[in-house]
């Protein structure tokens, strides 16, 4: 899970919780292993982060752009065969 935090916040930086880190705020954390959820879960709820989304880029494709794949892949069928 990645989160972005709205405020800076000192927490833990290990499972043990013997090191601290401060968590900046306006700065994207990885929170991928379970002690870090745990962290993530507790900096959501209090307000002090929020989830961060993945942006999905879209590609539009033209029609010139599927002549030429297709153009591409018989021409690589007569090089090479059909595939068995």
């Amino acid at each position: 899970m990645k989160i972005k935090m709205k405020t800076t916040v000192n927490g833990s930086a290990n499972p043990e919780g013997s090191a601290s880190m401060s968590y900046k705020a306006g700065v994207e954390y990885d929170m991928s292993q379970k002690w870090q959820m745990k962290l993530a879960t507790s900096l959501l709820n209090s307000g002090d982060a929020e989830k961060s989304v993945k942006d999905t880029a879209k590609k539009v494709i033209t029609k010139l752009e599927k002549k030429v794949e297709n153009k591409t892949k018989k021409i690589v069928k007569k090089l090479f065969g059909k595939k068995k």
